[in-house]
């Protein structure tokens, strides 16, 4: 990215096949300003960088030139064009790095054959020595053996398609994998470049087919294409990403959140931090996908607009916790390591990773039941407000509650009513009528003119006859009238009685079941009933003592239930003055406890500090031993050239 400010228009990368063997070579090339002969062996010697604490570029070693290419393959050759400025014309140059030419040729220190050309009258290309024309063929001979290109023809050809600047990067020898296969896989996608897997990332990958908004999360490990799309915060108008022949869209991760929340975090306690420009504004939020609970979260931290921590997890949780929260931020007061993979470890690092947990620890709490998780911050809210609403109501009601609240009350009907207690008076159903000795249906219904019933008792009746017959004889007791339909039935009258009051026996008629409504006891009515039937006995004869001990056990009952009641709301009241007591001593030893952790916080960073000052006076330390260290390098290059020099003149 740093070569979009020289121009820069696109970076291809592609599989080429290597002329010698086929076999796959990975293939870069943009048309940034390319490099000068110069600064292709700067970039190409090892242990060098021109960009520390440069405030205009990515990283502080450059992009890892050596470090990638050496890890992708065993050896990589450059060939870079440079166009005129003022001091001098236009040159293109080819190095050649490595690591099969130093195992094979037995070299002990690190070689790297670099020629140059120089454009004479704008037309010519001539080799540029930098030393001699010997040593100039000599690395042009070294080139040609050891790279797919094995004559200066076919290594010149390689800036046919080169305007006047860029630079194009040939890996090759690729590294391969413990069953001899190279590690780059070039077949599975022809329009992607990626790591070979196992069965384990195969079910990543099939989850990234089905969950489109956690695709880039799952597959940045293992995808090119993938990792190119979110490699930067913000893509610069104009320039392509090509990846073998077809375009990378860029894409922004901020687009996959729903309900997200924005912070700004201002880093405090270093160098610069009051600028401010040293600023993060983060966004967080749910990836869209998070209703199918993967395992998904993480920060993306880019450093000076470019990823260096994709997906970092700074809560790490046995459980579900933190699960389907991806945030996004550009950090540029942190210091990325030399792979651009990582930031190194200083207190403002640490301090910015306690600040991200917190707020995804938060946002979690507040909004994890959006996706489906349970929401123990809700739960324990939802119950301490009931809590606090009963305890309420007590208070209010001066200690007393509904009865209700602690017993569970039945509705209590007696029997029969009884004078002096206004209780409704039960209803009779009988299911299935009486059947007489000759099989048929017997009903009794109330007759028009049925005088005025005794106070207390109602049984109010009636029966569905099946048949009617002729005759309508009656039944008749000094408190209720019966009419009987049927056509047979055996009637006697008894002796020294009128024919009013005749006795009817029916001696079927309470053996089959009946269904009595509610408070009705079935053994009463039927033993007033048989009285009513059998002997014509008066009802006022009933005894109503047993009603009257039944109603007093029920007031009984009622009292003692109160009693009960009343205990039970005593007992609840100083249960909860209990939990009172025991909450405000949690609360006090917490806050305790909170003292003890920030005051152990507090010495923790004074530590830290302490340490990070330590170590940035042996960074001081070390950078002028490295910078006398090259110093003494170059010297001793020059002495050496200078006795070649004087040995080569002694012998001419």
């Amino acid at each position: 990215m740093d070569e979009v400010k020289k121009g820069a228009t696109f970076v291809a990368v592609d599989m080429v096949k290597n002329p010698i063997d086929n076999s796959p070579m990975l293939y870069l090339e943009d048309n940034g300003g390319g490099m000068s002969p110069e600064t292709i062996r700067d970039c190409m010697s090892l242990g060098f960088s021109n960009k520390t604490k440069a405030g205009n570029t990515i990283g502080q070693y450059g992009n890892g030139f050596k470090t990638s290419t050496m890890r992708l393959g065993a050896d990589v050759v450059v060939f870079s064009r440079s166009p005129a400025t003022e001091q001098r014309s236009a040159t293109q140059s080819i190095g050649l790095l490595s690591f099969t030419f130093l195992r094979d040729s037995g070299y002990e220190d690190i070689m790297v054959p670099v020629v140059d050309y120089e454009l004479k009258d704008g037309n010519f290309w001539t080799p540029l020595y930098k030393s001699n024309a010997e040593k100039w063929a000599k690395n042009l001979n070294t080139i040609a053996a050891w790279c797919p290109f094995s004559s200066e023809r076919a290594l010149f050809s390689q800036f046919d398609n080169m305007k006047e600047r860029g630079t194009k990067i040939i890996i090759y020898n690729l590294w391969e994998d413990e069953q001899g296969k190279v590690e780059l896989d070039f077949d599975f996608d022809p329009l992607d470049i990626r790591c070979r897997t196992d069965q384990a990332t195969e079910d990543v990958l099939e989850k990234a087919e089905s969950h489109p908004y956690s695709k880039h999360s799952l597959l940045y490990k293992y995808s090119l294409r993938s990792y190119a799309a979110i490699l930067y915060f913000r893509h610069p108008p104009g320039f392509r990403i090509i990846l073998r022949g077809q375009d990378v869209p860029h894409h922004n991760l901020e687009d996959d959140l729903m309900n997200p929340k924005y912070h700004t975090y201002k880093p405090q306690g270093f160098e610069g931090s009051g600028d401010v420009k040293m600023v993060a504004n983060v966004a967080m939020g749910f990836v869209k996908d998070a209703y199918a609970h993967l395992a998904v979260q993480g920060f993306n931290v880019y450093h000076k607009n470019r990823l260096i921590k994709p997906f970092w997890r700074v809560w790490n949780t046995a459980g579900s916790d933190g699960r389907g929260i991806v945030g996004v931020l550009e950090a540029n007061f942190v210091e990325p390591a030399h792979d651009k993979q990582s930031f190194e470890r200083t207190n403002v690092l640490a301090r910015l990773e306690l600040r991200l947990q917190q707020m995804q620890k938060q946002y979690w709490s507040e909004n994890c039941h959006l996706v489906g998780y349970v929401n123990k911050k809700l739960n324990r809210k939802h119950r301490k407000e009931a809590e606090a609403a009963a305890m309420a109501e007590i208070i209010a009601t001066g200690g007393q509650v509904e009865r209700n609240r602690f017993v569970k009350q039945e509705p209590l009907q007696p029997r029969l009513s009884v004078p002096g207690f206004p209780i409704s008076t039960p209803t009779v159903d009988i299911a299935s009528p009486p059947v007489n000795d000759m099989g048929f249906q017997m009903v009794y219904r109330l007759s028009p003119n049925t005088p005025a019933r005794p106070p207390g008792f109602d049984l109010g009746f009636e029966l569905p006859v099946d048949r009617s017959g002729p005759a309508t004889p009656e039944v008749s007791t000094p408190h209720q009238r019966f009419q009987w339909q049927g056509v047979e039935a055996d009637t006697r009258e008894s002796p020294g009685e009128s024919s009013r009051s005749r006795e009817i026996n029916y001696p079927t008629m309470f053996e089959t079941p009946m269904r009595v409504g509610p408070g009705a006891d079935p053994a009463t009515l039927k033993e007033i009933l048989a009285s009513v039937t059998n002997s014509g006995t008066e009802l006022y004869r009933l005894d109503i003592s047993k009603e009257l001990e039944d109603n007093s056990l029920v007031r009984a009952r009622w009292e003692k239930i109160e009693k009960n009641s009343g205990r039970c709301m005593s007992y609840e009241v100083e249960r909860t003055r209990r939990l009172q007591a025991q909450i405000l001593d949690v609360q006090q030893e917490t806050a305790s406890l909170s003292r003890q952790f920030e005051l152990g916080r507090r010495e923790c960073d004074q530590i830290r500090q302490t340490i990070a000052e330590e170590r940035r006076l042996h960074e001081i330390e070390d950078e002028r031993n490295r910078k006398s260290l090259k110093e003494a390098t170059l010297r001793a290059r020059e002495l050496e050239a200078e006795n070649n020099r004087l040995r080569m003149m002694d012998q001419n």
